[in-house]
């Protein structure tokens, strides 16, 4: 009976023992994971967003300070139309509800120069290919349209007062380096793309080039002629129905203009004389004189446009947009 009696207190300590094992086992394997899973979910949130490509965002004080490559986070935000009315019957909610309310109001601050409307521009283009617009089109004619350039073009989107205003721009940014620079970000698809590739993976029905103010110290002008072509080339060969536009250099102030053998309004005259022969060469663009807008009785930005005699202020930033409105063009 002895014999019995231990070989069952036996029994009973081993089964014990290992049930006790079994519950250290499962406790450690519990602290495992709860540990694995807090690793993950603090990694995952300092790198959240990198793979996908975060958007970078700046401040207006930024402007002009340090390089920025990215494109505004505004990019591709349709432009919201609120009615001015609410519908009395159940059936007009119902016929209004899919119906967008035209939004025409923009606010232009009063400078020194004349009302927009009035400004007479030079531009050129194919009578036989494009009409002009009756403007000013619709606020809603931003959704689809891209802005191209350097930092003059930064300034447009940021200070442009739009909220569906798109631009592919960095600071510094020339025309012989639009194929080889990875300084854009598009907002939804990644950082690190060309001009050219932001060309490719977007899709928009007009494009509005502005390049030149870096390349005024080029010995050669026709060289930024050459590639100006070539990226125009591009556009066409990507988006064939885009209509294309190729804005005159703005002008710089007098006394910006006095101060440089090479960034002086002299020079800026004469980029854009090769420009519009470059358009009238090609009859498939459009000449757009947005300088014409900016640009006092002597041909200068004013002083009170900028603060560095180069970058257009708030103020006449609008005045760039509202002309744009006013000077729109389809293909016939």
């Amino acid at each position: 009976m002895a014999n019995r009696y231990t070989r069952e207190n036996y029994k009973k300590k081993r089964h014990k023992r290992k049930m006790q094992l079994l519950l250290i086992y499962l406790l450690c394997f519990v602290f495992v994971v709860s540990l694995c899973t807090l690793l993950y979910l603090k990694v995952s949130d300092k790198y959240k967003g990198k793979k996908a490509g975060k958007l970078k965002y700046t401040v207006a004080a930024e402007l002009g300070q340090n390089p920025i490559g990215y494109i505004d986070y505004n990019l591709m935000i349709t432009h919201a139309v609120v009615p001015d009315y609410t519908p009395t019957t159940e059936d007009e909610q119902d016929q209004t509800q899919s119906v967008p309310v035209p939004d025409t109001s923009y606010t232009v601050p009063e400078t020194s120069l004349g009302p927009v409307e009035e400004v007479q521009a030079a531009n050129w283009y194919d009578e036989n290919k494009y009409q002009k617009v009756d403007g000013p089109v619709d606020l809603s004619y931003f959704d689809n349209v891209c802005f191209i350039g350097d930092s003059r073009t930064e300034g447009l989107v940021i200070y442009s007062g739009l909220a569906n205003i798109n631009g592919f721009y960095y600071k510094g940014l020339s025309v012989d380096k639009l194929e080889t620079d990875n300084v854009i970000s598009i907002p939804g698809v990644g950082n690190g793309y060309t001009c050219y590739d932001a060309v490719r993976v977007t899709d928009f029905d007009a494009y509005y080039l502005m390049f030149g103010v870096n390349e005024l110290g080029w010995v050669y002008v026709d060289v930024f002629v050459d590639n100006m072509s070539k990226f125009i080339d591009f556009i066409k060969s990507e988006k064939p129905d885009a209509v294309i536009y190729v804005q005159s250099i703005l002008p710089v102030s007098l006394s910006s203009s006095q101060k440089s053998d090479v960034y002086n309004q002299e020079r800026v005259n004469m980029f854009n004389d090769e420009l519009l022969k470059m358009c009238q060469q090609r009859g498939d663009v459009i000449y757009l004189d947005s300088a014409a807008s900016v640009m006092d009785e002597n041909g200068y930005l004013p002083e009170d446009a900028s603060t560095d005699g180069v970058h257009c202020s708030a103020d006449y930033i609008r005045r760039l947009v509202q002309f744009y409105r006013y000077n729109t063009f389809i293909k016939k």
